[in-house]
Order: structure tokens, then C-alpha cells, then sequence
């Protein structure tokens, strides 16, 4: 019986929204896909798993799990005038994801051929070089919305399997909305890419809104801004479309933690809390 009451005591702890740990409040859940606001007013310096975290000067910072993201991190902070360290052992839930089954899809769409890989290998070094960029802010984004209206007909984590062959697990969520359908900005930032015609993602636009956070539309139909633009939450920065490897009009949206891969709807519940 003891044992079962420190077993619940243990899961409330780690999967509760928002709770707080000696001087350090914590909103989020610590979960494959997670992403976590950390506030510590009293925070000089913070770092997961040694490796430094953007630090507000409010003390906010923010940090994520990817798809697969192993059981156990170490956040260590680091306090000022004093130089006090503290440590928190972070156990990471594990997650179950859905299994997709897409079949009808064009043999070249999904084992592309020898040109076509020249292309996808192109697309993909502007991906990652607008994935590399940063953007610098004491501003801290508190605050994201869904940036089109519809359905969502996909979700984060699923693996997919195209025409019975098995893929890349799905990195977003997908919006299911008509050809035209409004995209809006989901927070403030900068347009650290906005392409045309890629293989896979169409029409693309990334967003960075710093501390590492930044979001990816992709299917578009139109593209209303240009590399360099800033942005307000909001604003339109284009159209859903059917773009690239689709099956139907939808806007895929990505939320990355630096090149993690990050649950959009764990984004946008924690932008409902009022810190």
C-alpha cells in the first residue's frame, strides 16, 4: 500500500501542468513531445543536461522533449550573488502514438527517384539553414495560437505508412482547411525562410520567436511574406493550400525547440496559463 501511494504521489508530480519546486515554478508536462516554462526569478545561469538554456532577464526560460526523448534529464541552475546550485532530476513520460495508413498515393510520391532526391536534398539544406538561425529577445513568448481554422486530421507522433511502407514518424499538426483558408502568425517573430515549391512541404514559411521556439506552415497555397519580414501574432502571413506530398488542402505546422521537433498542441496548452 505504501508503495502504491508514493507510486501516485510520484505520477501527479511529474505530469501535473504546473507546479513548483523549491524556488523554481514549472509549467508544462514532462513528457516525450513536452514542452516546459521554467521561472526562477533568482536564476543566473540554467542548463538541461549541461547544455545552457536562453535565460530571461524576468528569469523565464524554456525548454523541450522530442518524439523520443529518453526517461531521465538534469536541470541544474545556478543562482545569483550567491552562486547556489540546485538540481532537478526530470523523469520524461513516455507516450504511446497513433498508427497512420495512407495508401493511393502516387509510387514516385512516396520512393522518389534519382532527380527527385537531388531536389528533396537541396530543400532540405534551406530547412535546416533556416532551423539554424536565432533570433535574440528579452521578450518572453508566453503566448501561441492555432494559425488556421479546421479540423485537425493529423497529429504529433504518428507514424505514418505510405502505400505499405513505413515512414518518418508525423512531426506536426495537421489543419484540415479549404484551398485559401486564412494562415496566421501563431506569435510574434521573423521570417527566417519563406520558399516556394519544395518537394515534400510545398510552399513553406519559418518563423523564429527566440529562445530557440519557432514555427513551420507548410502546404501553402500563397506566401504573403519574404525572408527577414517580422511579424505580430496574428498576422497573415499566407493561405492553406495542397502543396507538395499531400493528399488534400491542409497546412501542416511544425513547432521546433531549436532542431526539436515539439507537440503543437502541448505549445498551445501551456499558452493558455497565465504566468
Amino acid at each position: 500500500m505504501f508503495f502504491k501511494i508514493i507510486h501516485f504521489f510520484l505520477f501527479f508530480f511529474i505530469c501535473a501542468s504546473s507546479f513548483s519546486s523549491n524556488d523554481t515554478k514549472f509549467y508544462g508536462k514532462f513528457i516525450q513531445g513536452g514542452i516546459v516554462i521554467g521561472e526562477n526569478s533568482l536564476a543566473k545561469k540554467v542548463f538541461l543536461d549541461n547544455n545552457e538554456l536562453i535565460l530571461s532577464k524576468d528569469g523565464f526560460f524554456i525548454f523541450g522533449f522530442g518524439r523520443n526523448h529518453k526517461n531521465i534529464s538534469s536541470l541544474k541552475i545556478i543562482e545569483k550573488n550567491t552562486e547556489k546550485l540546485t538540481f532537478h532530476k526530470i523523469n520524461v513520460k513516455k507516450r504511446d502514438y497513433k498508427i497512420e495508413v495512407i495508401d493511393g498515393l502516387a509510387p514516385k510520391m512516396v520512393s522518389p527517384g534519382p532527380e527527385i532526391l537531388k531536389k528533396i536534398k537541396k530543400d532540405r539544406l534551406l530547412i535546416g539553414n533556416g532551423l539554424s538561425k536565432s533570433l535574440v529577445s528579452n521578450i518572453f513568448p508566453l503566448s501561441f495560437v492555432k494559425p488556421a481554422e479546421g479540423r485537425t486530421s493529423g497529429v504529433f507522433g504518428s507514424q505514418r505508412i505510405l502505400n505499405g511502407i513505413k515512414k518518418n514518424p508525423h512531426g506536426g499538426m495537421d489543419i484540415a482547411a479549404p484551398i485559401g483558408t486564412p494562415i496566421k502568425s501563431s506569435a510574434d517573430g521573423k521570417v527566417f525562410l519563406a520558399e516556394e515549391d519544395m518537394y515534400y512541404t510545398g510552399n513553406i514559411v519559418i518563423i523564429g520567436h527566440g529562445h530557440g521556439l519557432k514555427t513551420m506552415y507548410m502546404h501553402m497555397n500563397d506566401i504573403y511574406v519574404k525572408n527577414g519580414d517580422l511579424v505580430k501574432q496574428g498576422q497573415e502571413i499566407g493561405t492553406v493550400g495542397m502543396t507538395g506530398r499531400v493528399t488534400g488542402p491542409h497546412l501542416h505546422w511544425n513547432v521546433y525547440w531549436y532542431k526539436t521537433k515539439i507537440d503543437p498542441e502541448l505549445l498551445l496548452l501551456i499558452s493558455k496559463w497565465k504566468l
